[in-house]
């Protein structure tokens, strides 16, 4: 049992401290917790369909003269830049093969 509560808290951190973050990156929502009680049905979810309408809401939202901040999956965001945009990389790759 002890093993099922540590694979949650671990899935809980990954959700909310790398795939969708909030602002302020130090709290973790309770919104989350009803997605973890069946571990067997959390893994048929649409995560990246999820990060995605999220990144998508945030960039919308940075848009406002008044936002300071965004939150949201700054890795999607970041490898599609440097993917799609290499030249605003400060080191040069490799040409994808």
């Amino acid at each position: 049992m002890d093993i099922i509560y540590a694979a949650r808290a671990f899935i809980l951190q990954l959700i909310d401290g790398i795939l969708l973050p909030d602002v302020n990156q130090n709290k973790v929502s309770r919104i989350y917790l009803p997605l973890l009680e069946d571990l067997e049905h959390a893994g048929r979810f649409s995560y990246g369909s999820a990060v995605l309408a999220c990144l998508y809401r945030e960039l919308c939202q940075a848009t406002k003269p008044s936002t300071k901040t965004m939150g949201s999956c700054y890795l999607l965001l970041q490898s599609w830049a440097l993917y799609r945009i290499p030249f605003l990389a400060s080191v040069s790759h490799q040409p994808y093969v």
